[in-house]
């Protein structure tokens, strides 16, 4: 029987009240899901780590951050390098990116220190120009992550100084902050921008509810750093990665675990949720990108690689995934019908 489950006045519709059946009834009975990936290319780079990698615009064009600051852009299909942004006056240390979905702007996250203060910078990029066109907002401490909405409106950092903060793109305007008790390694803003979730050395993942800025859940069952978050697209799922060598799927509305994904070797880096919300992508120090089944929480794919994966990226249609290496390279597969 159907059912609704309201939390500070809002409501999920639920269809069981056993978390792991969640999202198969919601969908229909569960069934074997296929997904398979084939090799298209490798993008080599000449630096390394990959800091950041997302995809944005079409066809799938793919940025990528290296650990010399400087933004690479590919045509993902063909493997064509279609331009390099060198950040003018800024440090090498760049932390993160995210890409727009649209694929017109980037924005970048730094830190730097000028007279014995840490600083941390928003700035926002003009992609197809190359253009940097501003400072979105300055903070105290370094920026950690930045994180878009699925319809480009919102965007969400979070920082060194144990804030997390959300505001309209492109304007800057700042909307909400939030305060974490530990110092967040990653941060994420649901499809619709009604939810964000954060993460870091503690091993707790917080959801907070974006318009009221009310605390939704504290979902517990790692037993290590979280260094990823992602929501599905009916933002009802989480999918968090640990250091503790496991994927966790969660239900917001139940605040419980749905899923634990065992197969990684070590700490999982990175781990994202299709656009269709069907199979999750993860990797981690054990040099494999994993596919995973969202409602069975099957490993579907392992797919290898000659060094620690640190970022994965599905392009916005889900036919194209690709992964960041410790030694600077980037594979990308497509997927195969």
């Amino acid at each position: 029987m159907r059912r609704l489950v309201w939390i500070i006045g809002l409501s999920f519709p639920l269809l069981s009240s056993d978390p792991l059946s969640l999202w198969a009834q919601e969908h229909g009975t569960a069934r074997s899901l296929r997904v398979h990936f084939v090799f298209a290319q490798t993008l080599k780079t000449p630096v390394q780590p990959i800091r950041g990698l997302a995809f944005g615009g079409r066809p799938a064009t793919l940025a990528a951050l290296g650990d010399d600051g400087i933004i690479r852009i590919w045509n993902a299909p063909m493997g064509e390098l279609l331009k390099t942004i060198v950040l003018s006056g800024h440090p090498k240390s760049v932390s993160c990116m995210a890409f727009s979905p649209d694929g017109k702007w980037i924005v970048t996250g730094e830190d730097f220190t000028k007279a014995e203060i840490f600083t941390g910078k928003i700035d926002l990029i003009d992609a197809p120009a190359s253009r940097e066109v501003r400072t979105l907002a300055t903070h105290h401490w370094e920026v950690e992550s930045l994180g878009f909405s699925r319809d480009g409106h919102w965007l969400v950092s979070s920082n060194w100084d144990r804030r997390v903060r959300v505001m309209e793109f492109p304007s800057g305007n700042p909307v909400r902050e939030f305060e974490t008790a530990f110092k967040p390694h990653c941060a994420a803003i649901s499809f619709d921008g009604k939810f964000v979730a954060v993460a870091g050395e503690d091993s707790r993942v917080t959801v907070w509810e974006r318009e009221s800025g009310m605390e939704l859940r504290q979902l517990q069952g790692h037993t290590g750093s979280v260094a990823s978050v992602s929501f599905s697209p009916d933002g009802q799922r989480l999918a968090s990665a640990s250091a503790d060598g496991s994927v966790r799927l969660w239900s917001i509305p139940l605040g419980q675990s749905l899923q634990t994904l065992s197969g990684h070797v070590g700490a999982v880096k990175e781990a994202e949720f299709s656009p269709d919300g069907k199979f999750v992508v993860s990797g981690g120090a054990d040099r494999t990108v994993r596919i995973w089944d969202a409602a069975t929480g099957q490993n579907l794919e392992a797919l290898g690689a000659n060094s620690s994966v640190w970022q994965v990226a599905l392009s916005p249609d889900g036919q194209y995934l690709a992964a960041g290496y410790a030694d600077g390279t980037i594979n990308v597969w497509k997927q195969h019908e």
